[in-house]
């Protein structure tokens, strides 16, 4: 029996009262980045600490951690090439032991011994302090040990520690030097946590694109952080990579992979998701919608075939079948179905030319009192929202985007309103939702109460097509993204929260994008 591996980064209970951290474990082949230390908590500075009294044999302090080398960037010496491969001969023989159940006297014995696996087993229990007193130093210190001797993991460990500033001080450039030893190794959490650290600059020049490089590599070994970071990247157009069909593919994916993950439960990265699945699937084209499927099942697979244990070989016979594409329990992803790809014949007189068929589509518009701005062949958020408008009373798909579709539909409208007489239409109720809010008092002043406040900031929203969620006055996960789409819309700061501000300006896009009123 092998024991756990050591790792820091992927999960960690914490006991405030004094400080502590525990080391779990969890498979390798599906995990999610999770962060061991809290970001904000203040450095350790090494020569502040009391070290305890060193035993016989003396155990690893922090002064001897803080003291260590660093790993060098560069070829390791032939020395440390031959301590490496001694300690996977130690690590081989060491396999079949029953760490778990083996006394602390042996352990520490064989962690004195120059056994790898002895001195990681050792750190976890002094930071537990399973049989042992806690100690977080000497834990450190035997963490240092064993990466200096080829142990990626415990690199990676190490390279946590000055990131988050346990035991030492904090050190991204330090952090940055030991996860590139455990990237050399293949460690998906470490090239995760580099691939951040890179991305915003943090201990070495800003390196956007070998981030991203990292970044997939990570998600192709099954990490889910690294998946949906991606899907960020790309949804954001962070490093010149907006693609909003690759981003809606590995948001899917994080969301399949996290559940996985859970058991089949929902956690709260594998919920933010399909948040934003929901968010691009409103948005796309039918065509961008068939790519984004496309592109999901093939890294889909990718990932599937990598994380899966290798086959026993068997003898030669028929020829293998095809891979498989997907996890025992694990459905592919779940992409948005696709409408149907009818082509629509373009009309007389539809331009060649993007600005002018907005310029069109926003006449018409215009016509159908949808919209009060005179047609400027700009696609700006009011344009958008009067398309879904129009959209969401045919009965066609929403996307807000200015499509020969959408032009030839509005066209038909026109002229069904040209025939109606003019008595029906003046009795005709308002012909949009935001019609229909403009004339409703209660949303005109911002309410004292919290839930009210939330309420109206909800209706405002669904009257503008951001949200299509009843208004319940509770501030939940979905009006947080519809807010966020509108402050997105508009160029503004995302914060997902509601506001006075935020009330006043929805208010006036809704008298905007209202119809104008003849006075007789």
């Amino acid at each position: 029996m092998t024991r756990p591996g050591l790792t820091i980064g992927t999960a960690i209970v914490v006991a405030a009262s004094v400080g502590m951290a525990a080391w779990l474990m969890l498979p390798p082949q599906i995990s999610s980045s999770r962060t061991l230390f809290d970001a904000d908590s203040p450095a350790a500075a090494a020569d502040t600490i009391t070290v305890p009294e060193p035993a016989s044999p003396p155990e690893v302090t922090n002064a001897e951690f803080a003291q260590a080398k660093e790993p060098s960037t560069t070829t390791a010496a032939p020395a440390a090439k031959e301590s490496a491969t001694k300690n996977k001969d130690k690590d081989k023989a060491s396999s079949s032991v029953d760490w778990a159940a083996l006394p602390i006297d042996e352990v520490r014995e064989r962690a004195n011994n120059d056994d790898v696996t002895a001195m990681e087993e050792l750190a976890r229990r002094l930071v537990q302090g399973l049989g042992v007193a806690k100690d977080q130093q000497a834990a450190a210190g035997w963490l240092l040990r064993a990466a200096q001797r080829g142990s990626a993991q415990s690199a990676f460990n190490v390279g946590v520690m000055y990131e988050r500033g346990f035991v030492v001080e904090r050190d991204s450039t330090k952090a940055i030097e030991w996860y590139r030893k455990a990237v050399e190794a293949n460690v998906p959490m470490a090239k995760h946590n580099l691939a951040l650290l890179l991305r915003d600059g943090k201990g070495a020049p800003r390196n956007g694109k070998e981030a991203v490089e990292l970044l997939r590599s990570a998600a192709r070994q099954g990490m889910t952080g690294s998946m949906f970071t991606l899907g960020d990247i790309y949804e954001r157009g962070d490093e010149g990579l907006k693609d909003p069909a690759i981003a809606l593919a590995w948001f899917a994916i994080t969301a399949e992979f996290e559940r996985q993950t859970n058991r089949g439960g929902e956690s709260e990265l594998s919920k933010l998701a399909s948040q934003r699945v929901q968010v691009l699937q409103r948005i796309l084209m039918p065509g961008e919608l068939e790519r984004a499927q496309q592109y999901g099942q093939a890294e889909f697979k990718q990932i599937v075939e990598a994380i899966q244990p290798p086959k026993p070989a068997a003898a030669p016979a028929a020829p293998p079948p095809p891979p498989p594409t997907e996890i025992a329990g694990l459905p592919k992803p779940s992409f948005p179905p696709l409408p149907p790809t009818t082509p629509v014949a373009e009309p007389p007189g539809w331009p060649k030319n993007a600005a002018d068929q907005i310029r069109l589509i926003q006449q018409a518009l215009v016509d159908l009192r949808l919209l009060r701005d005179k047609p400027d062949g700009a696609l700006g958020p009011m344009t958008r929202s009067a398309i879904l408008a129009f959209q969401r009373s045919v009965a066609m798909r929403e996307t807000g985007e200015p499509t020969v579709d959408v032009f030839v539909a509005l066209q038909n409208a026109v002229k069904t309103e040209a025939a109606k007489p003019e008595q029906a239409k003046a009795d005709a109720p308002p012909s949009s939702p935001a019609a229909a809010a403009a004339a409703d008092p209660t949303l005109d002043a911002w309410p004292n109460a919290t839930a009210d406040q939330v309420k109206v900031i909800q209706t405002l929203l669904r009257d503008l097509n951001f949200s299509r969620e009843a208004p319940d006055g509770v501030l939940g996960p979905a009006t947080r993204s519809a807010i966020r789409d509108y402050e997105r819309s508009l160029g503004l700061a995302q914060t997902g929260e509601p506001s006075k501000t935020l009330f006043d300006s929805l208010k006036e896009m809704r008298g905007l994008t209202a119809p104008a009123t003849k006075s007789d």
